[in-house]
């Protein structure tokens, strides 16, 4: 489609009831569905992104579908502004700038040049005003006014600001405009000092760059080598300081450059087999498929050609499809295959067949051999990270911690309700494991601190029923510590109590602590 947007009549042959979809914002597609025969008109609008677009059309019937790719070009951005220079004394003044575009713009000026617009779209005419300079002692001053985006196209007017010019020094015309070709032009430098011309390219060649009085000199410019524009300026200076500005641009050239496929879709069979597209282009192409069942005659070459791609017959029972791109330089174009179902029996095959697993869990890997969509189920404490898919596949499961005995669960592949395959998981039982050390404390008269380390992987709780001994904390999780505090002996009378460290049912371990004097 072209970039400033537009319709076009696509003709459709069907034998059936069809429909169109999916459409995007920018293009339309009339009618968007029917039976039998038709023609499709689609309507863009303008591509004003900044970029090329594509979208993928799809026609579908019941039993078949159709896709076109649709692409369309940027609109190319540009700014153009007129003049490209502003001279002006010290009492500064006001000039008039014709700003020629097809975007939105800003305006960003040194901080003694304002503008009457700070931003703006397409075309616009904006007045700068420069300040007078002020001082006893002041210099003379220039700068650049930018128009455009940062993000885009955008132009350039230098402004020079001179202080007491001794003689004036001005340009006719001020602009020169050259196409693209290249050609010469003349303009007439109009002051009574001596001057001196200075360009800083290499494309634009004077007749001469000095002088005296009013003189024309002519400016020549070859062919723009360049698919863009290109501008630049020739800085001309009196012997008294004083300078004027000629502003230079040249048109782009036509890029040459072009790249056309046809077909744009191509339709295999189950079994496959062989269909042809051709290339017109003016240099070098290469060709990339998406899908490994479909392979490509000419990966690369140059110029017109006529390139065979080759299916494979189709085991799936789904129609698939895979895309063939053709880029040269900027420029792609793509091809759509699609191929219809095959008729090969539905299996899904894992590997391995059986898991196992610690009762401590994890992930674990397993491998998917198919030739149909599946989805995938799993026992209560399985769950599965891919669960639908179609083909062959990898995925991964995780399976959860097991706190009681030795269990056995399954991962089912089914179809349609349909079981295809099973992976059998077995997990080990847990073993409880609950330690405490030491497990005998000789306490002293006057009391004390003692840690006990515990070793376990479960959570545990700290009791004792004697008032004279104190446990923190009170419970931990896995492996950890604690501490028991016993109180100084208040009488001369020994005392012995246990203190219990109780995990899962049927896990403890008792600390018995004597005190004696």
């Amino acid at each position: 489609m072209a970039a400033e947007g537009g319709s076009v009549e696509v003709a459709l042959k069907s034998n059936g009831e069809w429909t169109i979809e999916p459409t995007v914002e920018w293009l339309t597609v009339s009618p968007m569905s029917g039976t039998g025969d038709a023609t499709l008109t689609f309507t863009a609008q303008a591509n004003m992104t900044g970029e090329n677009r594509s979208t993928k059309i799809t026609a579908s019937t019941k039993d078949n579908a159709a896709v076109i790719t649709v692409t369309q070009e940027a609109v190319l951005y540009y700014v153009n502004v007129s003049p490209l220079g502003i001279y002006c004394d010290e009492e500064g003044g006001e000039f008039t700038v014709e700003v020629s575009s097809n975007i939105e713009w800003e305006v960003i000026t040194p901080e003694w040049v304002s503008s009457s617009m700070m931003s703006g779209s397409n075309d616009a005419t904006l007045t700068l005003t420069v300040s007078p300079i002020e001082g006893d002692v002041a210099a003379s001053r220039e700068a650049e006014v930018f128009i455009g985006s940062l993000n885009s196209a955008s132009a350039r007017v230098i402004v020079v600001q001179e202080v007491t010019p001794v003689m004036t020094i001005d340009l006719t015309p001020k602009n020169l405009d050259f196409v693209c070709s290249g050609e010469t032009k003349s303009v007439t430098v109009v002051t009574d000092d001596s001057w001196t011309a200075a360009v800083e390219v290499d494309w634009v060649v004077l007749s001469q760059t000095e002088g005296e009085g009013q003189t024309e000199i002519n400016v020549t410019i070859g062919e723009n080598p360049e698919y863009a524009q290109r501008q630049t300026t020739v800085l001309f200076t009196t012997a008294g300081g004083m300078m004027a500005i000629l502003g230079i641009r040249q048109d782009a050239t036509p890029d040459p450059h072009f790249l056309e496929v046809m077909p744009l879709s191509l339709q295999f069979g189950k079994d496959g087999g062989e269909q042809d597209f051709t290339i017109g282009c003016d240099t070098d192409w290469i060709v990339d498929v998406s899908d490994e069942w479909l392979t490509v005659s000419s990966p690369a070459g140059s110029g017109n050609a006529t390139v065979t791609l080759t299916a494979a017959p189709n085991m799936l029972l789904e129609p698939r499809t895979a895309y063939v791109m053709v880029k040269s330089g900027d420029l792609a174009a793509e091809v759509v295959v699609s191929q219809e179902a095959g008729e090969a029996p539905l299996f899904v095959d894992f590997e391995p067949d059986t898991l196992y697993a610690p009762s401590s869990g994890g992930l674990k890997h397993l491998e998917l051999t198919s030739n149909t969509t599946w989805q995938l189920v799993a026992s209560e404490w399985i769950t599965i990270l891919n669960s639908s898919g179609q083909g062959d596949a990898s995925f991964d499961i995780i399976v959860d911690i097991n706190g009681n005995g030795e269990r056995i669960g399954f991962v089912n592949a089914m179809h349609n309700g349909q079981l295809l395959g099973t992976v059998t998981v077995v997990q080990e039982g847990y073993v409880s494991v609950l330690e405490a050390s030491p497990t005998e404390i000789e306490a002293r008269p006057e009391g004390g601190e003692y840690v006990i380390q515990v070793t376990a992987n479960q959570s545990w709780v700290v009791t004792t029923n004697a008032d004279w001994l104190h446990c923190t904390p009170d419970s931990g999780y896995n492996n950890g510590e604690f501490t028991i505090t016993v109180d100084a002996m208040s009488t001369i009378q020994p005392r012995t109590s246990r203190v219990k460290v109780t995990g899962s049912p049927g896990a403890e371990v008792i600390i018995t602590v004597d005190q004696h004097q």
